[in-house]
């Protein structure tokens, strides 16, 4: 049986203030996919909805990984200094 809290079984590097949570469960076709959540000061930044990451636990651990990460450095790269604000999610 799938524990719904994966955010422990992986190690991302995050910058300081951000925090992650991950559900991730299993589907009836075996696929592992969920709900990954990313906070920075407690605000919800991002939440994506992930699909069909794999059979396997671990390879579906390592892609939800690469779509933080990536996710992340283009948050990083964009200017957030302008008056458009950020709607909570």
């Amino acid at each position: 049986m799938d524990h719904p809290d994966a955010s422990l079984e992986i190690s991302l590097n995050l910058p300081e203030g951000w925090t992650f949570d991950l559900q991730l469960t299993r589907g009836e076709d075996q696929m592992h996919g969920g709900v990954a959540e990313l906070r920075e000061a407690g605000v919800l930044r991002c939440r994506m909805l992930v699909s069909n990451l794999d059979r396997d636990r671990k390879l579906a651990l390592d892609r939800v990984v690469t779509r933080v990460e990536f996710w992340l450095a283009e948050w990083q790269s964009r200017d957030h200094s302008g008056s458009t604000g950020f709607a909570d999610l």
